[in-house]
């Protein structure tokens, strides 16, 4: 939102998908304004559990809490009247600080989805579920997993999933359009809305 107010003086979420998010941001105004908006989205995901890392050391539900408001706080933002982005960019952040090698994995699935299928919400919802999937496989410890993947612990694979599961919710909508063949795409044609 404050990227689009300061860019072209707009609510972003009045045009496109009426989304807040990195999606609807690069749709309407572009790629140049989309660049901060990753920036900040993965940064703030990044640095709440660093900080609550660093704030009590060792301490391993902390860290967990911290990147969970960062999710939901991005999602429902006082800020904007509590209508925020889905959550992915913020998300990704977060697991990029907890656990990287899952995190990292949901970003190539997330990657590969999206460029074959020209569709960023199902690549999100791909994404999602390899990070659970991920963060099962570190628990579990399965074989070969453990020379890629640290030891995941309660905590972090319960939360894993449900940051993927709150993440794919928020995607409901889109679930529906993908059903219904109505989901916008960029192999598609580019929705009306878009600001020049």
């Amino acid at each position: 939102m404050w990227v689009a107010k300061i860019w072209k003086k707009i609510d972003i979420r009045e045009f496109g998908s009426k989304n807040a998010g990195l999606t609807n941001v690069f749709r309407v105004l572009g790629w140049k304004p989309a660049i901060p908006v990753v920036v900040v989205d993965l940064l703030k995901g990044m640095l709440a559990p660093y900080i609550a890392m660093q704030l009590a050391p060792g301490n391993t539900w902390l860290p967990l809490v911290a990147g969970l408001l960062a999710i939901f706080g991005h999602s429902f933002t006082c800020l904007a009247g509590f209508r925020g982005g889905k959550g992915v960019l913020t998300a990704l952040g977060v697991f990029c600080t907890l656990s990287p090698v899952p995190a990292l994995l949901s970003l190539a699935v997330w990657l590969a989805f999206t460029f074959f299928s020209g569709y960023v919400s199902l690549g999100s919802i791909a994404g999602c579920l390899m990070l659970g999937l991920g963060l099962t496989a570190g628990y579990f410890q399965f074989p070969y997993v453990s020379t890629f993947i640290s030891k995941v612990h309660p905590g972090l694979l319960l939360t894993g999933w449900v940051v993927a599961l709150f993440v794919i919710v928020k995607h409901m909508s889109n679930i529906k359009r993908l059903l219904n063949g109505t989901e916008n795409g960029f192999k598609k044609r580019k929705p009306k809305g878009k600001v020049k």
